[in-house]
């Protein structure tokens, strides 16, 4: 029954001692009283005049000590202290009384009295009565602390034992005796060695022992014996007491150790797999990583325990492993394991793309405690499939045909060119898988590749070759393909595995090549008739001029105008030839003021009654000599076709056309109908040109990378516009 609010019942109060006086002497009560207060320790003397108001007061407050007397207004104090012990049978009870004697001292111990003191004259007795108040109540308290810890030792989980000087059990607890398998009466007096195998036992002496004498205290693990021979791992501490015993604490260890092995096989599995690992509770914190995990993200473990996985996995990673979790925990999903995608962002800023295998922990009492995880960086998987998926998409959008071959010349794979549901040879890809080459292709050829393929495995910087052939279609037509091949990667045995090929139709490529050929015919009898019908002339006029300069009458102003004339032809003669032949090398550009080079060109043309009009200040940047027979092709054209006394007139476009230039005459004009020809060789109006002035002037144009048209001009007549140029800045 409680008798204080707030302490734990029966607890050892740290508080004044509580001494309750009963006694209906009013002098006798202030007298016990006042000694009570002197007390060297606190006391807190409380006060009761019969028995009837003592119990009352002892059932609501808490009492250390109650000093009585023995004649009560309402009862004798046997009678009241046999009352007393009813309820509180250890709560210390002094008898202070007058009347008495021995007899009566006696009875009163013997009815379980504290102590007896009887009263007397002056204050030695009051000063008794203190004390042997006080050592009452410590005793008392004393025994509640021995009484708690003893029951504190019988109901602990631990094994207790305390073993004497010469290494007897003194005493053990029932966990001690239960957890060798005897009674704790049977223990009692038996030495120590009872309860350890021999080599324990040996082992103990030689270094337990000692070690506990010299350090006072020593814990590890031994092996414990029980009473029917088997041995369990004890988890095992002693300590000495000072007076030569030891106190000894066991616990069995078994199951704990078998889980420590257990957990060790698996951190070796763990460890040996090579994966990442980690745990993560149900908050979504690591838990556990093992040295994969942290060597992959860059952290050392102990930076990753605690933190939440948003620390290493981005924001649609940690959503998608939510609803991974929330699937498992789905009464819809049976299974607690599940696959999915993951970046993890490592301490360098590096994404790495992984594909994590979850499995849920067991849940405690129907709760979820998290999961653990094996990652597998799946980069270069994504990146192989990425790629495959590129080459696929390569091989759905190639305008060619690829195949694929075994080791004995069967199709292994058909792919038609884009946008065809069948192959050049007109049959379905399904209908060439599986047949022969020699389905749709010749004898020569196949031994033709045949040998190819033998010169590739042959030589190991070759990865490839090609060569040309015809294939023959499902209508039996043959078709010129020039055959890609290249050889397969090797089995594992180093085996060939066969090859692959990309077909290509070049129809129209031998056809522009007989085009080319006959087109190139034709430039090389037009250009040696050229170059022959203009050497000619030159070489007349070269030796009409050295007869001419033997003349010491002759002009020499007229002279030079033939000498320069001479050299111009032989500069056409070469530039028609590069022409004709294809065969000009990129323009030599630099700085030209086009009006100065305009007026130098129409000196060097028979202009006849011409006009010159420049209405420019443009400086272009050109090769000279080209520009300069662009120019002069312009020139001549205007004249040729526009009469004697045409204006001709040169300024900047300002059309909005680009950067340029003009060349406009009023002259008669081409009509539109005939302007889209004007720049084809060979084309002339009247027929008396050799229709390659304006060739020569959009070949020139062209080298440059300029644009020249032909439309009317502002006064009639016809203006060719070049635009384009690159103008530089006065």
């Amino acid at each position: 029954m409680s008798i204080r609010d707030e302490p734990f019942p029966g607890s050892v109060s740290m508080d004044p001692i509580r001494v309750l006086h009963v006694d209906d002497d009013p002098e006798c009560t202030a007298t016990v009283a006042e000694f009570l207060e002197r007390a060297t320790v606190p006391i807190e003397p409380l006060g009761a005049t019969t028995a009837s108001d003592a119990l009352e007061r002892l059932e609501t407050t808490e009492i250390d000590c109650i000093v009585s007397a023995y004649a009560l207004p309402d009862t004798d104090g046997l009678t009241f202290l046999a009352t007393v012990r009813e309820s509180h049978e250890d709560l210390p009870f002094v008898f202070f009384t007058g009347s008495g004697s021995e007899s009566l001292a006696s009875e009163a111990i013997g009815a379980g009295a504290t102590d007896y003191v009887p009263k007397g004259e002056g204050d030695e007795q009051y000063a008794r009565l203190v004390d042997r108040t006080v050592n009452a109540v410590e005793t008392a308290r004393a025994h509640l602390r021995r009484d708690r810890q003893v029951q504190a030792i019988e109901t602990a989980q631990e094994g207790i034992s305390l073993i004497d000087a010469d290494g007897r059990l003194a005493y053990v607890n029932r966990a001690y005796a239960d957890l060798y398998g005897y009674d704790p009466d049977e223990m009692i007096g038996e030495h120590w060695e009872l309860l350890y195998p021999a080599e324990d036992v040996r082992a103990a002496h030689e270094e337990i022992i000692p070690a506990v004498i010299d350090e006072g205290d020593w814990h590890g693990e031994t092996t414990g014996l029980r009473a029917d021979g088997s041995t369990f791992v004890e988890s095992h501490s002693l300590s000495t007491t000072g007076n030569g015993d030891m106190i000894c604490m066991v616990q069995d260890i078994t199951d704990r150790k078998e889980r420590e092995r257990t957990l060790e096989r698996y951190e070796t599995i763990i460890d040996a797999l090579g994966d990442p690992v980690y745990t993560v509770d149900a908050d979504g914190r690591y838990e556990f990583v093992n040295d994969a995990y942290a060597e992959m993200t860059g952290y050392e473990k102990r930076e990753l325990v605690g933190e939440h996985v948003s620390f290493l996995l981005d924001g649609a990673s940690v959503e998608r492993g939510e609803d991974c979790v929330r699937s498992l925990l789905s009464e819809d999903t049976t299974g607690c394991q599940g696959t999915y995608e993951i970046t993890v962002e490592t301490s360098d800023g590096e994404s790495i793309r992984c594909e994590d295998h979850v499995s849920l922990l067991p849940l405690e009492d129907g709760r979820y405690r998290g999961v653990a995880g094996v990652v597998r960086d799946i980069t270069e998987r994504t990146r192989r499939e990425r790629e495959l998926e590129q080459y696929e998409t390569i091989l759905d959008t190639i305008p060619d045909e690829v195949y694929s071959l075994d080791p004995e010349g069967y199709f292994t794979r058909v792919v038609p060119p884009i946008n065809a549901d069948v192959t050049t040879t007109g049959y379905a890809p399904e209908e060439l898988v599986g047949e022969h080459v020699s389905r749709i292709m010749d004898p020569d050829d196949i031994a033709e590749g045949e040998a190819e393929i033998v010169a590739l495995l042959r030589d190991d910087d070759r990865k490839h070759t090609s060569f040309e052939m015809d294939i023959i279609t499902v209508d039996g037509t043959r078709v010129p393909i020039e055959n890609h091949i290249a050889i397969l990667p090797p089995d594992d045995d180093g085996r060939f595995r066969g090859t692959v090929g990309v077909l290509r139709d070049i129809t129209e490529r031998k056809a522009r090549e007989r085009e080319l050929k006959a087109q190139n015919e034709r430039l090389d009898r037009f250009a040696s008739i050229v170059s022959h019908d203009l050497r000619n002339p030159l070489n007349v006029a070269q030796g009409r001029l050295e007869q001419a300069r033997e003349n010491p009458d002759c002009d020499g102003e007229d002279l030079e105008a033939v000498a320069w004339a001479h050299d111009r032809m032989a500069v056409l003669i070469e530039n028609i030839l590069a022409i004709a032949r294809e065969r000009d090398p990129s323009p030599e550009t630099e700085p030209i003021e086009l009006a100065t080079l305009v007026e130098d060109c129409w000196r060097h043309v028979e202009t006849a009654d011409a006009t010159l009009r420049i209405e420019t200040d443009a400086v272009v940047r050109a090769d000279r000599a080209r520009l300069t027979q662009l120019l002069e092709n312009l020139i001549r054209n205007a004249v040729e076709h526009g009469g004697p006394e045409v204006t001709l007139t040169v300024g900047d476009c300002t059309d909005g056309d680009g950067d340029g230039f003009f060349v406009a005459d009023d002259g008669p004009g081409i009509p539109p109908a005939e302007r889209e020809n004007v720049f084809e060789s060979g084309y002339s109006s009247d027929g008396g040109g050799t229709g390659l002035g304006l060739a020569i002037v959009e070949q020139t144009a062209g080298v440059h990378g300029w644009t020249v048209t032909v439309r009317e001009g502002e006064r009639g007549g016809s203006r060719f516009d070049i635009t384009g140029i690159d103008l530089i800045d006065r």
